[in-house]
């Protein structure tokens, strides 16, 4: 017994002494790969093929090897052998690179007439138009015309211009009379929906028997004022009803996006043509809500009479919130009680029901429970609901519970691995690739476990779109972390903001990735465009050398909470208006506060025109109440001088 203890005493030192002499001997090893990977990396793209061999030969464990594989197989990709590549494939596929190699070779196959491997190696991930045309011909040529003929007109009828390799496919299927003048003026009707004019005016000599009113389609559809001549679009032999009602659906609905007064203003003309009914509610869409965004109340018995049954969404949303916009309350709650089931169990219009009967009927007692139901719910209508019923917000932190070898396992996976080798190396573009990549092929538990890695690397983008994918909600600590906790408190003191309100907008923007991009150019944490910063800098005195500082986290923040500053005055210190200009910018959000009085804050924030702004300001004073609870502040979704607004 006593050697036992003894051995169980001394081991774990042991042990450890012998960690500690590995681990320095690892990190090491670690350094002198990265050294030799990049070496061998540049002597591949200068054409050093021996010294690539030589220098490749001892990176074999090495995270990023693949890589090189991959690069050097894509330079001589015409040569090398079918099952080189398969090989290649088989075990380095999941690359997020690989895809586009794959894609080359699938090409290639075509071209040499290697279908069966072709049909092999095709899948939904590698689809494209022009392989989808080679396999099509090749089908024909094996036997099977009437499959090939079905697959020519599906890819043939499109509302753009296909690529060229299609050419030949389509020749064949036009000389076996597949291109009938039927489905010409249906391409016609795709192209001019599409605004390929160009496309749809080529495609007129392909309805030889009316060319006249194939014309009269391209014409009216990019002149839509020519339907002020009613005259000029009566049935009759030459202009069948149906095919009219395709040329009033194409015209007014292109009218409907640019000027649509002016379409429903030619409506009564044609409404008893014989549309089809999705055509009936895509022009009362293009219409009528586009009305209903400008606040116009004309689009109320507009999208009534096309859509009584309710049976588009989007419709029937924007019929209430003009409703509610119009101060017609009633007719908002009769609304909201006729719901199809899918939007009426939202918690959106659950909470708009009991509103509407509330501003209806004002202090109907009876609608409290209602309230404390909706109460339970963690987003803006349940926290508006618990402040009507003065309740405690339902934030419900419920930390994910995963086992630690589900951890484990993710965290061995080849793509995992890679991506994290790339964040040493400082290249966070290619880690996200391969992290993102990786998360297709993990289940729910796995994406957890995904999200829980990237949050211990205090990876916060990466952690809340994980847990995001998992659709795992209540974990509160993962979705809405503490990121850059010294600056934005610093920040927000010394520009007098309300911390909750900058970490919500923070949050929201970016998701706390501080290298972000947005697709119209603004970067960073709080997403600044250019020319913001700029004139933010200057103003505030915020040093800022050249563009590529907005990117520095507490340069971001510094610019953004002096430009939400300038907003939170500019507004009165009103969040719900500062917000939305945040996101919309302060001309819209004073073009949207006209002519209003005393309007209730929740009912300007629903009927925001942009959907994108009125999310955004939905999610921004959810978020500030649950930051408000991590920094112990209770912060109520709106403030007393925020629940209603007065025209400006």
């Amino acid at each position: 017994m006593r050697r036992t203890l003894l051995r169980f005493c001394f081991a774990p030192a042991a042990l450890a002494s012998l960690l500690f002499t590995a681990l320095p001997a690892q990190a090491d090893r670690l350094q002198e790969q990265r050294r030799q990977y990049d070496q061998a990396m540049s002597a591949l793209n200068s054409g050093q093929q021996a010294r690539y061999e030589s220098l490749a030969r001892g990176l074999s464990d090495y995270p990023l090897y693949p890589y090189l594989l991959l690069n050097a197989l894509d330079k001589r990709l015409d040569s090398a052998s079918h099952r080189e590549v398969e090989s290649f494939l088989l075990t380095h596929g999941d690359l997020p690179a690989a895809q586009r190699l794959k894609s080359r070779w699938l090409h290639r196959l075509a071209r040499e007439g290697e279908w069966e491997r072709l049909r092999a190696h095709y899948d939904s991930d590698s689809q494209s138009t022009s392989l989808d045309c080679h396999l099509a011909l090749r089908r024909w040529r094996e036997g099977d015309q009437a499959g090939a003929m079905r697959q020519a007109q599906e890819l043939w009828t499109v509302g753009r211009s296909q690529p060229k390799d299609c050419d030949p496919l389509f020749e064949r299927w036009r000389a076996a009379g597949g291109l009938t003048e039927d489905v010409a003026w249906q391409r016609i009707r795709l192209a001019l929906l599409h605004r390929q004019d160009a496309l749809a005016r080529y495609l007129t000599r392909y309805v030889a028997s009316n060319k006249p009113l194939a014309d009269k389609f391209v014409s009216t559809a990019t002149q839509p004022s020519l339907l002020n001549q009613p005259g000029n679009y009566r049935p009759s032999a030459n202009q069948p009803a149906n095919k009219l009602a395709d040329i009033v659906t194409v015209s007014l609905r292109r009218m409907g996006r640019d000027d649509p007064q002016a379409a429903l203003g030619l409506w009564h003309h044609y409404r008893e043509l014989p549309f089809a009914e999705e055509d009936r509610l895509a022009i009362t869409r293009d219409i009528g809500v586009r009305l209903a965004k400008r606040f116009n109340p004309d689009a109320l018995p507009f999208m009534a009479a096309n859509d009584p049954q309710m049976r588009d969404d989007q419709v029937s949303e924007w019929r209430i919130r003009l409703a509610l916009r119009t101060n017609q309350w009633r007719m908002a709650h009769d609304l909201t009680q006729t719901l199809p089931e899918s939007l009426a169990q939202q918690s959106r219009w659950r909470y708009w029901q009991l509103r509407s009967a509330q501003l209806a009927t004002p202090n109907v007692g009876e609608l409290q429970d209602d309230y404390r139901q909706l109460a339970r719910e963690r987003d803006f209508y349940g926290f508006m609901a618990a402040e009507r019923t003065q309740q405690p917000y339902a934030l419900n932190h419920q930390p994910a519970n995963i086992d630690p070898q589900t951890i484990a396992r993710v965290s061995q996976t080849a793509g995992i691995r890679r991506a994290k080798e790339f964040y040493a190396r400082g290249q966070i573009v290619d880690a996200r690739r391969e992290w993102y990549h990786v998360s297709r092929l993990f289940s729910r538990e796995e994406l957890i476990a995904q999200a829980k890695l990237a949050r211990d690397m205090d990876w916060y983008f990466p952690a809340i779109r994980n847990i995001s994918q998992a659709q795992y909600w209540d974990d509160l600590d993962i979705r809405f972390p503490m990121a850059y906790r010294e600056p934005i408190l610093n920040q927000a003191r010394a520009r007098q903001l309300n911390s909750t309100w900058v970490y919500a907008i923070t949050r929201q923007e970016s998701a706390f990735m501080a290298d972000a991009r947005s697709h119209a150019g603004a970067m960073g944490l709080m997403q600044l465009m250019p020319a913001t910063a700029r004139e933010t800098a200057r103003r505030n005195n915020i040093p800022l050398g050249n563009l590529n500082e907005v990117l520095i986290p507490e340069r971001n923040i510094a610019l953004g909470t002096a430009y939400l500053a300038q907003l939170n005055n500019q507004f009165q210190g009103n969040r719900v208006l500062a917000s939305a200009a945040y996101n919309a910018g302060p001309g819209r959000v004073r073009q949207w506060t006209q002519n209003i009085d005393n309007l209730p804050s929740d009912v300007w924030i629903e009927t925001i025109p942009f959907d994108e702004t009125r999310q955004y300001v939905q999610s921004v004073l959810s978020y500030s109440v649950i930051y408000g609870d991590k920094l112990g502040i209770r912060q109520p979704v709106m403030e007393q001088h925020e629940r209603y607004l007065r025209g400006r």
